[in-house]
């Protein structure tokens, strides 16, 4: 192993590590596997809350995204992109998926249809999932 990268603040930043000691070496990919693990929790956690901005978007006839560009919080752009439209609930959207761009780094955010019950209320949601 000769470098690692890690993405802070949507820089990639590439660090040599050739030089140094296994031991150095195996603490910095201790730290970067931890730092890229909240990245990942951060990005889960705005999945869950539906928190990016919606740029534009179009949306179908009853008014549900159909696809959209988005911004994250930390200005990371994507595509909000509708998998599954409610037919018994028009308007509202069951499964989805959005993309995370940040320089060279990207993900592919996903959540998988949710079950509603009688009045349309969500009352499963399966776990989003990010690649």
């Amino acid at each position: 192993m000769s470098s690692l990268s890690i993405s802070i603040g949507g820089q990639v930043t590439t660090v040599q590590i050739g030089n140094l000691s296994p031991a150095v070496q195996a603490q910095l990919t201790s730290a970067i596997a931890t730092i890229n693990t909240i990245q990942q929790s951060s990005l889960l956690n705005w999945a869950y809350g539906n928190i990016f901005r919606l740029v534009s978007a179009t949306r179908d006839s009853n008014e549900a995204i159909v696809t959209a560009s988005i911004i994250w919080p930390d200005g990371a752009t994507g595509t909000f992109t509708t998998d599954v439209a409610s037919t018994a609930f028009p308007g509202a959207i069951d499964a989805w998926h959005a993309t995370y761009v940040n320089g060279s780094v990207s993900h592919t955010i996903t959540q998988p249809a949710v079950t509603r019950d009688a009045n349309g209320a969500v009352i499963a949601q399966p776990a989003i999932t990010i690649t």
